[in-house]
């Protein structure tokens, strides 16, 4: 749980049912200026192949006990690549602050589980939010612009293409016990008498 300005925020994997229903709810909202992939109207059936897609992972975003959307990333074909993106239900909620916790908390998510070599980010340029996170945060570099990518309102906007810079989301591994290296010592101790004890064993029979 963490706390943006007097906001109570949690952000929560999808691992279960009841989290897979908060999902759906989430994507039923069309034309949302802050969603990166800019506005879907997905019908029950699609969003229930977006919710079940098992090359995905979700992480959605809680503030004050109501959903406001979800951090969701997938894995394309060249190994070690992901595509990250934002999906809102309520734009009134969401600022550059609190897409720099949610993105950093599905980030790190994402790098302590895979093997990441690149990680890229689509964002339409009606998108104010994204654009001023774009422009405060280390974390990712605009390596382009797509001209006419997105359609909303009555035009075409073009898209920005960033790539994360992965330093800036590097894992912060476990803290060791103290005592660890001292554990393994035993364990390998244990190993070698085992193993001479079963020789011992094998021979002798």
């Amino acid at each position: 749980m963490a706390a943006v300005g007097e906001t109570r925020v949690e952000f929560i994997p999808v691992t279960t049912a009841a989290d897979e229903e908060i999902l759906d709810g989430v994507l039923s909202r069309p034309f949302s200026y802050v969603s990166t992939e800019g506005a879907v109207w997905r019908s029950a059936a699609e969003r229930l192949r977006y919710v079940r897609d098992e090359r995905k992972s979700h992480l959605l975003v809680i503030s004050d006990g109501q959903p406001v959307g979800a951090v969701s990333w997938s894995p394309g074909q060249t190994p070690g690549f992901f595509r990250i993106g934002l999906v809102s239900c309520r734009d009134e909620t969401w600022t550059p602050a609190l897409v720099d916790r949610a993105v950093r908390r599905a980030m790190a998510l994402l790098t302590r589980a895979a093997e990441v070599q690149r990680v890229e980010l689509l964002a339409p340029t009606y998108n104010d939010v994204f654009l001023e996170y774009l422009t405060d945060c280390a974390g990712f570099e605009v390596e382009g612009v797509l001209r006419d990518r997105f359609f909303l309102d009555g035009r075409y906007w073009p898209g920005v293409v960033c790539c994360a810079d992965l330093r800036e989301f590097a894992p912060q591994g476990a803290v060791e016990p103290a005592g660890r290296q001292e554990l393994l010592d035993r364990l390998r101790k244990k190993a070698l008498e085992d193993l001479a004890h079963a020789d011992h064993d094998m021979w002798s029979a």
